[in-house]
């Protein structure tokens, strides 16, 4: 596992914000994300999102998919 992107969401910007990930991954692909929160913005016990969209694009070749 290796860290794509590290972000906060604003409250004062519109509600749907857009996060940059690192072009560390172009040589592989990325087939699992995983969504980390270290605040929740005073609930101790929940932490709702409505959404998560992840935008990519499928390999070019076969040989990308190799190993």
């Amino acid at each position: 596992m290796f860290l794509l992107a590290e972000f906060s969401y604003d409250l004062e910007k519109s509600n749907a914000q857009t996060f940059n990930v690192l072009d560390l991954v172009g040589s592989g692909l990325v087939d699992t994300v995983r969504l980390d929160f270290t605040s929740n913005h005073g609930n101790t016990n929940h932490t709702c999102i409505y959404r998560l969209r992840v935008h990519g694009h499928e390999p070019t070749s076969v040989s990308m998919t190799q190993s």
